[in-house]
């Protein structure tokens, strides 16, 4: 079920993306988890998504503050609800959206389904616009050509870094620049990992000026496939007890039959040595 779900939201997202394509829009990925709405309104008003923390925690405040315009809106008790609230992956709604709504003075128009225009769901006649892919999750969503712009001011950016911080061979630089592949993609969002001759795969994307690398979605994603490893192995180590009879793989080079006397989950991964 789980990987039918997926396909089933893969596909939604495929039809919705070629719908705000035929608009002139585009879609990029946001971390999916429940800071998402703070991540994108982080990157649409303070342009940095780093900032969703603090715009968590102001929202709780404001929530706070006017309490006698939301306390109706929330189910239990109000004070309970703003602590979980401050939990950096507790999942936000209607409430949250509109005092964002109220904090920074813009109006929120979510695109639901591919066909249909967007839907101002806080109605407050603010001059300023806030765009988003709605629901469970929020993704930001951009013109096509603000799109380009970013992407040709990110491989500047990556240039400068690699040419006068880290002292990249500028022959190097300006492969990633010479002959970009036509291409419709427009956001990278973890499309090709692994290494090219002298860069990273990862560095060369930075580079180049027809794509925009998604860092953010990309950081999220690479932690998160850290974690699921890390999660893996204590459960792995959670199988045995002491004095169980294993074989254990020394350096891929020799097995021997081991009875472990203590099982603790790994902090780190172990290096020739160690």
């Amino acid at each position: 079920l789980a990987v039918k779900a997926a396909a089933c939201s893969r596909g939604a997202e495929k039809h919705m993306d070629e719908y705000l394509r035929s608009i002139g829009l585009h879609r990029k990925k946001i971390a999916k988890d429940g800071s998402c709405l703070f991540r994108a309104v982080a990157e649409q008003v303070l342009h940095c998504q780093s900032f969703h923390i603090q715009v968590r925690a102001q929202c709780v405040e404001y929530l706070r503050q006017n309490r006698e315009n939301y306390e109706a809106f929330i189910e239990g008790d109000f004070e309970d609800y703003l602590y979980k609230l401050r939990d950096p992956q507790q999942w936000v709604g209607e409430v949250e959206i509109n005092a964002l709504a109220m904090m920074y003075k813009r109006d929120f128009w979510i695109f639901q389904e591919p066909g249909k225009a967007a839907v101002n769901i806080t109605d407050k006649n603010f001059k300023d616009r806030l765009c988003f892919l709605n629901g469970n999750h929020y993704d930001c969503v951009y013109p096509i050509n603000r799109v380009k712009n970013t992407a040709v001011c990110q491989s500047i950016l990556y240039e400068l870094l690699y040419d006068s911080v880290c002292h990249v061979d500028r022959n190097l630089l300006g492969v990633c620049h010479r002959n970009p592949k036509p291409s419709d993609v427009l956001i990278d969002d973890c499309l090709g990992r692994g290494r090219g001759r002298f860069m990273s795969e990862r560095v060369r994307r930075s580079l180049n000026p027809t794509l925009l690398r998604n860092v953010q979605f990309d950081l999220w994603l690479k932690s998160k496939k850290a974690q699921q490893k890390m999660d893996f192995c204590i459960a792995a180590g959670m199988q045995y007890s002491v004095g169980d009879r294993c074989q254990v793989c020394v350096l891929h080079s020799f097995t021997v039959l081991h009875k472990p006397k203590q099982i603790t989950p790994p902090l780190r991964s172990l290096q020739p040595g160690s």
